[in-house]
């Protein structure tokens, strides 16, 4: 009988290796490099402190894999590896190896922030019911930071298009399926300079310390200072 919860952080595109990753607007290479890696250890400093009772899987671009930080060594995490520029083959990779495995499965955005631990036991606990559910995290710009089902459904599932995860096209997806969906707002997540600057403005205020620590506060505020001009 499946028992276990099992989250799956995956990154939008490489972000260790300095020369396979898009640059972030005008920034620099090192600097885009920077600000992946911050949202992505932002998500782990939170999920980290849930692996007693979920399964944590992190997903990286194939070119990452030579390039991950120490802090990956001793893992408490599994690690995957795969194109991002195809996630369907990513979400497929997962079904094979983890699905079947967990009663609760959450993917969330790499390039998301605003999701703290209660928000992720919020969207465990609207899945802990007998019926098909789904559970979208919808950002300020219309995507989705996160979503997690209680059943795998293959034909929904691997015909979303994760690379332009539109909320409204995600939401008509499900709809075509008989589940209970829950809907999560107010999160962000950061692809333009736009939503950059919104990033600046939501860890200005005091109630961010729920998602992102002061540690992290200050990795993104060396951002923030080297481009002060853009966040005009």
């Amino acid at each position: 009988m499946k028992s276990h919860s099992s989250i799956y952080l995956i990154s939008d595109c490489p972000i260790f290796d300095i020369d396979a990753l898009p640059i972030f607007e005008s920034f620099s290479k090192r600097n885009s490099s920077h600000l992946y890696s911050n949202l992505f250890f932002n998500h782990k400093e939170n999920l980290i402190s849930l692996t007693n009772s979920h399964n944590l899987v992190y997903c990286f671009d194939e070119k990452d894999k030579d390039f991950l930080p120490k802090e990956f060594n001793d893992s408490e995490a599994s690690l995957i590896f795969g194109k991002t520029e195809n996630k369907s083959e990513i979400i497929k990779s997962l079904s094979d190896k983890y699905f079947s495995l967990a009663s609760k499965n959450l993917f969330v955005s790499s390039n998301s922030i605003g999701i703290s631990k209660s928000d992720i036991q919020r969207a465990f606990n609207l899945l802990s019911v007998d019926d098909d559910t789904v559970v979208i995290g919808r950002t300020n710009n219309n995507k989705a930071a996160f979503i997690g089902f209680n059943n795998f459904n293959q034909e929904l599932f691997l015909n979303i298009d994760w690379n332009n995860c539109n909320y409204d096209y995600l939401l008509a997806n499900i709809n075509r399926h008989e589940n209970f969906v829950h809907v999560l707002g107010n999160f962000l997540s950061i692809n333009n300079l736009e939503d950059f600057k919104r990033l600046y403005t939501e860890l200005s205020k005091k109630d961010s310390l729920n998602y992102c620590s002061p540690k992290m506060h200050e990795e993104f505020t060396n951002l923030f200072i080297e481009y002060k001009e853009l966040l005009k």
